[in-house]
């Protein structure tokens, strides 16, 4: 019996933590209550370019703006509003206050996405594929703790204990299901079961996908049907690629943008490999150089790599199954040059 009650106590103490977790992880009444007061504009024509700077758009304006991708992307009449709204707020509550995997950021793949899915004329994809690509942009780091896979493992965090491969990727998305199963946030309560099931299988592909060591396995495989021109949507394996590769691109277009706009972004990610690199030295690990802060100025060498070898790459496969995404492609590769000016000048 008094095992039994031990269990009990247990139990409800765990319940009790939930609740309490689930109040603090969840956006308050207030912020919903200002948001939907809010009318969502007809049209954000700057929304509409690749070189529209997503990292300059802050506070109100980045919700206002999320809300109206989604409004505008898909049909409506589907959807909660106070739902959604509510389910952003809390998205936005769930990224950490980091320098660059942040709530900012999820917000600039979203756009990336939100003009892939726009310039997809010829309707490729479906409602459930569109509607998944989109919000797992805008979930795909939800907890970041700028810290890199690699860390996880070495340094043995519970998260590598519980995913072997991909580890944070597979808690961004139970982070996404997590905020779902919160009251009055499951945007998708009025798809059928079979529907839900789908969506929440995408969304677990598109997420994963934006691991960025399994683009190179991608890339192998795409390589040589796209040389052949024999990539095919309707075919099913090539479709998941295809989505997996506007993933990479979209988490990616950070080094598209003008040159301007990617100073900025690369001044954020290195701070945040920096402050990771100076916990790795202080446990006497051996480190990468683009954790180094004492190699910086290697950054543009380290640049013309990532350039060459991940994100031109990435956009050329792209513009070959959408060739609309060229704008991408021509920003990638204007700032490869400009990679190679510094990297001489240093």
């Amino acid at each position: 019996a008094k095992l039994y009650d031990k269990i009990r106590r247990s139990e409800h103490r765990y319940r009790v933590s939930q609740e309490v977790i689930g109040y603090h992880s969840t956006c308050r009444q207030e912020d919903v209550v200002q948001l939907t007061s809010v009318p969502t504009p007809n049209s954000v024509p700057e929304l509409d370019s690749f070189q529209y700077d997503s990292w300059g758009c802050d506070g109100e304006n980045i919700l206002i703006n999320v809300l109206y991708m989604f409004e505008d992307l898909f049909t409506i009449s589907r959807f909660d509003r106070t739902d959604l709204i509510r389910f952003i707020l809390t998205v936005k509550k769930n990224y950490r206050d980091v320098p660059y995997h942040n709530w900012q950021h999820g917000f600039s793949v979203a756009h990336a996405m939100y003009i892939l899915l726009k310039l997809d004329n010829r309707k490729i994809l479906d409602e459930i594929e569109s509607l998944s690509l989109f919000v797992a942009c805008l979930c795909h780091d939800l907890d970041h703790r700028g810290r890199n896979n690699a860390f996880m493992v070495k340094f043995e965090t519970p998260l590598a204990a519980l995913y072997t491969t991909s580890t944070l990727e597979h808690h961004h998305f139970d982070q996404t299901v997590a905020i779902l199963q919160h009251d009055g946030h499951n945007i998708f309560k009025q798809f059928s079961d079979r529907e839900y099931r789908r969506l929440l299988s995408e969304i677990k592909h598109d997420i994963l996908a934006t691991d960025l060591s399994l683009f190179f396995e991608n890339k192998g495989a795409l390589t040589p049907i796209i040389l052949e021109q024999s990539f095919d949507w309707t075919i099913p394996e090539l479709r998941k690629r295809g989505k997996s590769l506007m993933m990479t691109a979209c988490d990616l277009a950070g080094s598209c943008k003008p040159w301007a706009m990617l100073q900025n972004t690369v001044k954020v990610i290195f701070e945040e490999f920096y402050d990771q690199g100076d916990v790795e030295l202080r446990e006497g690990l051996e480190l990468v150089s683009m954790m180094d802060r004492r190699r910086a100025h290697e950054l543009p060498k380290e640049q013309m790599g990532f350039m060459n070898g991940i994100c031109v790459p990435c956009c050329r496969l792209l513009v070959n199954i959408i060739p609309e995404s060229k704008p991408m492609l021509d920003g990638a590769e204007e700032n490869l040059k400009l990679w190679e000016q510094e990297a001489e000048d240093h």
